[in-house]
């Protein structure tokens, strides 16, 4: 299943998709993104090399939460995301874990050269699935992968996970170089786009109704709040 999600995204690269600067721009649908995981496996880096594109090395642990506005064009729908660094401070998790209800999609970031942060991925996507939405999905990042020489594990055992628990998608990612890094929201915005398209008219659908009134907003319905904060 897994396999075939991947696919169907996949196709969606043909899609014509554009970063659009101006996060003041009118947007068609909204969606919150969360990027979650153990401390240190490079969830800021990520966060401000797809907002700002850049990376320092120093580290500057993020207490509580932070987030930040990035809108992207897929055909000719506007996307706007609001995207979420969560801490992972085991202090913060659970009250954390409680703002993930209303996430369109779950960013999950362990680091290739942290056995640790790959063991703990399990209980991650327990206690995610527990506080999801029923619309809600999850992605898997295998980030600092080039530091191959400090690897720890394999690109296989991250696309286990992924296969197992049945998650949109898995990509090893580097947040020094850039690598994979802007695919991360082109992959986003291509599932959200083709799931509202597929299930708009759908009023009887749990996962559209969520979408459309909670999580996705049309821009119409929400014209005195265009700000994605």
């Amino acid at each position: 299943m897994a396999n075939h999600k991947s696919e169907m995204l996949n196709e969606g690269l043909n899609y014509k998709t554009e970063v659009i600067k101006d996060i003041s721009t009118k947007n068609d649908l909204f969606a919150k993104l969360q990027i979650i995981g153990d401390i240190q496996v490079g969830k800021s880096a990520i966060l401000s090399r797809i907002t700002k594109n850049n990376f320092t090395e120093k580290y500057f642990p993020t207490f509580g939460y932070t987030f930040s506005p990035y809108v992207i064009k897929v055909n000719n729908t506007i996307i706007k995301f609001q995207i979420w660094d969560m801490c992972g401070n085991e202090n913060y998790r659970s009250v954390l874990l409680n703002l993930y209800r209303n996430a369109t999609i779950g960013i999950l970031v362990y680091s290739i050269c942290s056995r640790k942060s790959y063991n703990n991925l399990e209980k991650w996507i327990s206690k995610l699935k527990k506080y999801s939405a029923p619309c809600s999905k999850l992605v898997l990042l295998g980030n600092k992968c080039d530091n191959e020489e400090k690897r720890e594990v394999s690109f296989e055992e991250g696309k286990k996970i992924c296969d197992k628990y049945d998650l949109l998608f898995f990509m090893e990612v580097s947040a020094k170089t850039g690598f994979n890094i802007q695919k991360i929201l082109e992959l986003a915005a291509i599932h959200i786009y083709q799931d509202y398209e597929i299930n708009k008219n759908d009023e009887n659908n749990i996962s559209t109704t969520l979408m459309t009134e909670s999580i996705i907003l049309k821009a119409n319905d929400n014209k005195n709040n265009n700000n994605c904060c």
